[in-house]
């Protein structure tokens, strides 16, 4: 551990009393706006410079994400983005036992779509708004029983490593999953399909009256009868369920996870757009207890009654949920233009091209040489460094990053939050760590360190959108700790609190957050090298310099 100079305590002392006195009236968002000296002390502040450039995204890690997207997503500026799934299911119950003379009546698909839930107060009615929906178009969706084996293990490893899955569908850099070993038995197909926002009634039948009641109500899901015994479905043939299940009640395959996963292989969701300019990704729970595959049957059963055994009817239900394996396959068909502005170079680039899944993203490289002016020059503005031992001479308040929309070039739906890391660790800044605000309406957080999407107006009365990161302790432990200047990576995010990261395949050193994997969404910043000089990247320090 490195030891700092005993000067750096006592002013670090000195400046928390100055700023303590504050504390109840500035909030932390107001430094650097309006500070007031004080006796001894001068705040002054200066900008330094950035060097970012693009970098394009490779086939990840996409196996048992969080969530999972699913659809097709057309950016206006990048082109197309299509996700498909396969998931492994797994039976609640193991060794069942179906009762006399099962008959089926239904198999019914359940993913809850991710929603927040809204309750009239005057009638205390419950309406819903779907979260996560890109776009407004419909899409084909295909559901198929897949044939293909998704491995534990990796056969090619030297040791017991499990199987990686990659977001454009391979196993490694020679091996790929075939799509015509998905593709098994068709077992449901829509033209144009769109989730709904409604709530859904389950029923059930009286067994006193006969009649279909309403026993319950579950929020926005994607809720498909892949089987009725009342509808007409070619699809999958007459007896394709009963021998998939429920004739195999004394079989090897229902008696464990293992032999169940190499029986019935899972579910393969496949998207085709409707137009290739139009459509919608959704994120879907497949990790929830309610994403569920049911088989509903009815079973012969006996009841004795005054001493005398009658014969009726029971139900029963065989469930499954999506506990094994899960995996995200992204198809891009991307504009020739943007990927050529994406290639991986470390040159400054003008525009910065941000999307996210198989996208792009930027890379951030602070106090970057500059004519006269080393990384150690600028460093040094800050710190005196000698014999290991580091004496501050300025002390920061605040630091932050300035990143303005390019509006010229952006298409018109914004990401409304960006995520930066230590792209060489992998891992949150530590600004990242002490923010602990959360919106309690959601899911997101880390408001004070990663500035949601805001406007400001310029001189002219015109308006630009911009993002602001304050990186205030990544700064500190760069000039007062001696920690090393690693380079940033900065991505869209559809939830910045999504922060750990998936492998790239071609890329070891490399990992992308989950938060980006899960928002199909672009935006294009203003770079290091931007034409307008007033809107390229800004790295902007408020510090307190002792008088001497």
């Amino acid at each position: 551990m490195k030891h700092i100079h005993s000067k750096l305590l006592k002013s670090t002392s000195i400046l928390f009393l100055i700023l303590a006195s504050q504390a109840c009236d500035k909030e932390f968002s107001e430094i650097g706006t309006g500070i007031i000296g004080t006796p001894g002390f001068e705040i002054k502040s200066a900008t330094y410079p950035v060097k970012t450039y693009n970098k394009k995204i490779t086939a990840f890690e996409s196996n048992n994400l969080s969530k999972n997207l699913l659809g097709y997503y057309y950016d206006p500026v990048y082109g197309g983005t299509k996700v498909d799934f396969i998931g492994q299911l797994t039976p609640r119950t193991f060794a069942p036992n179906f009762g006399e003379n099962p008959v089926l009546t239904s198999v019914v698909l359940t993913v809850p779509y991710a929603s927040t839930a809204t309750t009239d107060d005057t009638t205390d009615d419950t309406t819903y708004e779907l979260d996560y929906l890109y776009g407004s178009g419909k899409v084909k969706l295909s559901i198929y029983k897949s044939n293909y084996y998704l491995r534990d293990f990796d056969p090619n490893s030297t040791i017991d490593a499990n199987q990686k899955y990659y977001s454009d569908g391979s196993l490694s850099e020679t091996e790929a999953i075939s799509e015509t070993a998905l593709r098994g038995q068709l077992l449901y197909h829509d033209d144009a399909y769109f989730p709904s926002a409604e709530s859904i009634d389950l029923e059930e039948i009286n067994e006193e009256t006969g009649d279909s009641e309403v026993t319950s109500t579950i929020a926005p899901s994607l809720r498909l009868h892949l089987y009725s015994a009342d509808l007409e479905n070619s699809n999958p043939p007459l007896g394709f369920w009963e021998a998939l299940i429920l004739n195999k009640q004394d079989d090897d395959v229902l008696t464990n996870a293992n032999n169940f996963y190499n029986h019935f292989r899972g579910l393969y969701f496949k998207i085709e757009p409707e137009s290739l300019e139009n459509g919608h990704i959704q994120q879907l729970d497949f990790t929830s207890a309610a994403a569920t595959l049911s088989l509903y049957y009815s079973y012969t059963s006996e009841t004795t009654v005054d001493g005398e055994v009658e014969t009726g009817t029971s139900q029963g239900t065989y469930e499954m949920g999506f506990s094994g394996k899960r995996v995200s396959i992204f198809e891009n068909t991307f504009n020739a233009n943007v990927l050529e502005e994406i290639g991986n170079d470390t040159n400054e680039d003008e525009r910065l091209y941000l999307k996210g899944g198989e996208g792009s993203i930027a890379i951030v490289e602070l106090f970057a040489d500059q004519e006269g002016s080393s990384e150690a020059d600028q460093l040094n503005e800050f710190r005196t460094k000698e014999d290991g031992e580091i004496t501050p001479k300025r002390l920061i308040n605040e630091a932050y990053l300035e990143f303005y929309v390019d509006q010229s070039a952006s298409n018109e739906d914004h990401p409304n939050r960006v995520y930066i890391y230590d792209i060489e660790n992998n891992i949150p800044i530590n600004d990242y760590f002490l923010d602990q605000t959360v919106n309690e309406t959601s899911t997101d957080s880390k408001y004070t360190h990663l500035v949601p999407l805001s406007t400001e107006t310029d001189e002219s009365g015109v308006e630009q959108k911009k993002y602001k990161i304050r990186i205030t302790e990544h700064l500190n432990n760069i000039i007062v700790r001696d920690s090393t200047n690693v380079k940033l990576g900065l991505v869209v995010s559809s939830n910045v609190g999504e922060a750990s990261g998936k492998g790239v395949l071609d890329d070891n050193s490399l990992t992308i957050p989950v938060g980006s994997i899960l928002s199909p969404k672009s935006i294009i910043l203003h770079g290091s090298n931007s034409t307008d000089e007033a809107k390229r990247v800004k790295l902007n320090i408020y510090y307190t310099e002792p008088n001497n």
